[in-house]
């Protein structure tokens, strides 16, 4: 979800809450923990996360608040776009959003439909190399192999819990599928940086420590990112 007016976020945490739990609260207690309520349930509710990815795009255009002014800007980003064409990455259409926060997003299910959302609180504050690293990026992530990498875990993590955590060996069986989504998010974004650094040459390095800087401000351990050092190094070793 990317961040939005107060009364749209509201709107779209209601709707979506009574999409996911709506079932929960309409069936009758008897038939809460029967063995076809379960199963139908953790379909239904993998079914909302692939409809969530294929219409990501639509939400976020719906979410998002149309930008007033700045169209150097806009042409930056389509310049920045354009080279990144030349050197033979495409990066999905690209819509920008008035927000003050550092935010950009790349959504969709399959390559074709993909697009990327990047705030104002981010472009703006963005030297065009450094704007062109994160398009970069962004279009990698928009690679089938991306989009499977963000949406096979969250789907199985989704209905791994069949019947909530209920025992030791489910939060254990979690700990262990979250450690192991998290190392496999690290391998993506390792390689979205090598890919982007391949596209974009020279000054990938400094561009990664730019936008670093401005959207991951915050001390390392709050972040699920690899390491800054392990990513500055794919990054020299690619550009």
């Amino acid at each position: 979800m990317i961040p939005s007016t107060p009364r749209r976020t509201w709107l779209f945490l209601i709707a979506s809450s009574l999409a996911y739990f709506g079932p929960d609260l309409l069936v009758p207690a008897a038939w809460a923990h029967t063995h076809a309520y379960l199963v139908g349930s953790a379909f239904y509710q993998g079914l909302l996360v692939v409809l969530g990815f294929g219409f990501g795009p639509a939400l976020c255009r719906a979410m998002a608040v149309g930008p007033t002014g700045t169209s150097a800007l806009d042409a930056a980003i389509e310049q920045g776009r354009a080279g990144l064409k030349a050197a033979g990455l495409a990066v999905p259409p690209v819509t920008r959003f008035d927000h003050a926060m550092p935010f950009v997003l790349t959504a969709g299910l399959l390559p074709r439909q993909c697009a990327v959302f990047v705030s104002t609180g981010l472009a703006t504050r963005l030297t065009p190399s450094a704007l062109q690293f994160l398009l970069a990026r962004a279009a990698v992530h928009a690679t089938l192999r991306h989009r499977l990498a963000a949406l096979l875990p969250l789907l199985v993590f989704t209905v791994l819990p069949p019947d909530g955590l209920k025992s030791p060996a489910t939060w254990i069986e979690t700990g262990g599928f979250l450690f192991l989504w998290l190392m496999v998010h690290w391998a993506f974004e390792l390689d979205a940086d090598r890919c982007a650094a391949r596209a974009v040459g020279a000054g990938a390095g400094d561009a990664l420590r730019e936008g670093l800087a401005i959207s991951h401000p915050h001390p390392a351990w709050f972040s699920t990112h690899p390491p800054v050092r392990w990513r500055l190094r794919a990054v020299r070793a690619n550009a």
